[in-house]
């Protein structure tokens, strides 16, 4: 075509089996028009990431004075604060998820779309946490000022505040006056909408109220987040074909291990695991997408055991691999400091997948790189190693 040969692209000698090779040239040509500044941003950001040598120093750090003299000539530096002897190891966390912050919401106001709605369906996981975490905090009487100051910085919102002047048990009210007008707002609603088909036409006002406040802030977590991960899926089928097939691996890898924990963590759960609500509790959770869908759906859907899950997933060597060694659900004796679980070879295997795309080029995936979950990354063992100390 046309567009090929300006762009020095031989269409016609191409072949058909080649076309992902033309698409791939097309994007490294094209990418740069729109989103090359802020890929170079990033790219430049990544020079920030802390070195082997700051790791071991992290190590042997004996005190917060210790903690700080090894981050403060990092990027970190600046936001640690002059006061770090009178602060706590939560506050630390903040502050350097601050940073975080401050990076993101810079490539935000410097991106166009599709680019700038990529990250604003990145941003919706940790509204969601912000969301379901203040929520659950309000019922149990924590101070609503406290979890605010707790939230996520990269999941702050406006409109979160105004949850204090709303009752949480309240689902209703919480959408109309909170969450209608934010990204989150259509998964809340879907969410809402999901648990009145389910229920009798005959029940009373006073059973729907009775059933929404029994319902648990976990449950709605994982709710909210399928249908974010559904929704980020299919928006990333429109995009350029590389982000397409980087974002499509990494999605779909996200909806299998979401999957997974549905089912490990409901083992033995007498309300998930129930010949009654195997199918239909499970699958509103579960995400419709991922490398187990819909192959495996029925199957691990009725797994009851650590053994039953092994052997619904044994096809694909990555999760057989990974459900090898993590302990049985129904044993709390295999569990242990020194046992890494089921949370942390999937966030291994996340970490992996993300670094791996990041040297690639012309496509979103690498954009992401510097939040999830490098710099999460980073942040985590940090306070690991601070709160070794303790």
């Amino acid at each position: 075509s046309d567009v090929y040969k300006r762009q020095g692209i031989n269409a016609e000698y191409m072949g058909e089996n080649n076309n992902y090779k033309v698409h791939q040239e097309m994007e490294l040509t094209l990418f740069a028009i729109n989103d090359g500044y802020v890929e170079a941003i990033i790219r430049g950001l990544r020079a920030g990431f802390l070195t082997p040598d700051v790791y071991e120093a992290l190590k042997g750090t004996n005190s917060l004075q210790d903690f700080k003299t090894v981050l403060e000539d990092t990027d970190y530096g600046p936001y640690l604060g002059s006061e770090i002897q009178n602060v706590s190891i939560s506050v630390l966390r903040q502050r350097l998820k601050r940073k975080l912050a401050d990076e993101f919401q810079y490539i935000q106001v410097q991106s166009v779309e599709p680019l700038a709605t990529f990250l604003r369906l990145m941003q919706s996981q940790y509204m969601i946490d912000n969301i379901v975490n203040i929520i659950e905090g309000v019922k149990n009487r924590v101070d609503f000022d406290y979890l605010l100051s707790q939230a996520d910085p990269l999941g702050i919102f406006p409109e979160l505040k105004a949850i204090k002047s709303v009752d949480p048990e309240n689902y209703s009210e919480l959408y109309s006056t909170v969450l209608i007008d934010t990204p989150i707002g259509q998964y809340f609603m879907k969410f809402l909408e999901n648990v009145m088909e389910a229920l009798n036409e005959n029940i009373s006002i006073n059973e729907i109220q009775a059933l929404f406040r029994d319902i648990q802030p976990e449950f709605i977590r994982t709710s909210l987040k399928k249908m974010w991960l559904e929704d980020f899926y299919e928006f990333c089928q429109e995009l350029n074909p590389i982000t397409k097939d980087f974002m499509g691996d990494i999605l779909k890898f996200e909806a299998d291990c979401k999957t997974i924990q549905v089912i490990y963590n409901s083992i033995g759960n007498k309300e998930l695991s129930s010949a009654a609500n195997r199918s239909s509790k499970r699958k509103q959770l579960c995400p419709s997408l991922g490398y187990l869908y819909p192959d495996v759906d029925k199957d691990i859907a009725n797994v009851t055991s650590i053994e039953g899950l092994r052997e619904a997933v044994r096809h694909i060597q990555q999760y057989r691999e990974m459900l090898r060694d993590v302990p049985d659900p129904l044993k709390r004796e295999e569990f242990s400091a020194d046992v890494r679980g089921l949370d942390d070879l999937m966030y291994e295997e996340e970490v992996r997948k993300y670094s791996l795309a990041f040297e690639e080029q012309a496509h979103y995936l690498s954009l992401i790189h510097i939040s999830e979950p490098t710099r999460q990354a980073e942040i985590s063992y940090a306070v690991f190693c601070l709160k070794k100390k303790k």
